[in-house]
């Protein structure tokens, strides 16, 4: 069987497109026989005896309010309109092919490649609900388990985590699975579980699935396959949330080596993020991007949460120390800030248009807002930034001398 689905995974946004199989058009099948009669009324000569009657293989039609046409013709320019992303040419002329034929010798290929075309169009819910139809209606052929591939890409794009672990699931229990369909099966079922709080659970998967890419040098050098760059995403997942758990406000003795490992985190999960910078479908670089920016904020906002010193009395004494606060770890936003700029620029070059965009300029405006918010408090206190700068650079010239 053809499969045009089997080629490397294209860019998904999604669209409100309906999702009605019918497209509006009313469809028809009409069998043309063949008439034949062993003699002519009127005709003085006898006829010749016939046992049998002739017969004349019957040609299906498809009729619509448009054309007439055969299945193989509407099939050939379906398949074309596919190979040239005439998306709106390829899933009308497969509607009628899927509706037509919903169970024929040809049917998984229609309906994968309906999937494919709604794609396209940027209908992600349609295209997943497709391609879900395929692995239900034919279990046993090989277009299941390219149809499962591409719906756990669509469900990690509609954030629809539950559903992602139950279709990783499923490719995981076929029995003719590649190894590629593995990698992503077992980063579906990871990244799931990591967005579900079970970062515990989600490590053998994603270490397995990036493992097994490994070994067999999955994809080109300089662009990272989609499957490979979920599991990083998914790795990064799972470095944010330990990190996110540790706690440094109120403030320990061990505050520092406490803070110092929340950095260290934050940094490890920036190192998975990355690597889908280079991935063939920029959505996985725009999530990494926004996640990390994310961090930055956390991290940002649980510091300059941390109250006084106890042995801080006075007004002043709070003054100086929420200078130095502000001061020293300004930079923390203002990376955030960069890295969803980038993030947001990333998205406008390749026409990326998800929810992760929208939210990457909700963040960005959020960021601005507290950086200007932040610094007309500083210019308010009786402590310049030049002198806060000054005394931060004597306690680090003090905390490094050798002793």
């Amino acid at each position: 069987m053809k499969l045009i689905a089997k080629s490397a995974f294209r860019r998904k946004f999604p669209l409100q497109v309906p999702r009605s199989r019918s497209s509006s058009r009313a469809l028809g099948v009409i069998w043309l026989g063949a008439f034949s009669f062993s003699a002519l009324a009127g005709c003085a000569r006898q006829a010749p005896v016939v046992t049998e009657p002739p017969h004349l293989a019957a040609r299906e039609r498809i009729v619509t309010p448009d054309e007439v046409t055969t299945e193989p013709e509407l099939a050939d320019r379906a398949e074309r309109a596919l190979a040239e992303h005439r998306w709106e040419d390829a899933a009308a002329a497969y509607h009628v092919l899927t509706s037509a034929y919903p169970a024929g010798p040809r049917a998984s290929e229609y309906w994968l490649n309906l999937g494919l075309a709604m794609e396209g169009l940027r209908n992600t819910q349609g295209a997943r609900d497709t391609y879900l139809d395929v692995a239900r209606r034919f279990p046993d052929v090989p277009a299941a388990g390219v149809a499962l591939v591409h719906a756990a890409t669509l469900d990690a794009y509609l954030e629809d985590w539950p559903a992602l672990g139950a279709i990783g699931a499923q490719i995981l229990a076929r029995t003719d699975l590649d190894d590629i369909e593995r990698i992503v099966g077992l980063g579906a079922r990871g990244l799931s579980r990591a967005e579900q709080g079970d970062d515990q659970g989600a490590t053998p998967d994603v270490l397995d699935a990036l493992d097994l890419a490994d070994r067999h040098h999955y994809g080109p050098k300089d662009v990272l396959p989609v499957a490979v760059a979920q599991a990083q995403f998914a790795l990064g997942e799972i470095r944010r949330i330990r990190s996110e758990r540790i706690v440094i406000d109120p403030p320990t003795v061990d505050f520092l080596e406490k803070l110092e490992e929340r950095a260290g985190g934050l940094l490890d999960a920036q190192t998975a993020y990355s690597m889908t910078l280079g991935s063939a479908d920029p959505h996985w670089a725009a999530m990494a991007g926004l996640r990390v920016a994310s961090m930055y904020r956390a991290l940002h906002h649980d510091v300059l949460a941390i109250p006084p010193p106890a042995n801080m009395k006075t007004t002043r004494e709070k003054q100086a120390f929420y200078v130095l606060m502000h001061v020293r770890y300004r930079i923390l936003l203002e990376k955030g800030l960069r890295q969803i700029q980038q993030t947001i620029a990333l998205g406008e070059r390749t026409y990326e248009s998800s929810t992760w965009l929208d939210r990457a300029r909700e963040i960005e405006k959020e960021m601005q807002r507290v950086l200007a918010e932040e610094k007309d408090r500083l210019s308010a206190m009786p402590y310049t930034e030049d002198q806060a700068k000054e005394a931060l650079r004597i306690v680090e010239k003090k905390v490094s001398a050798p002793k």
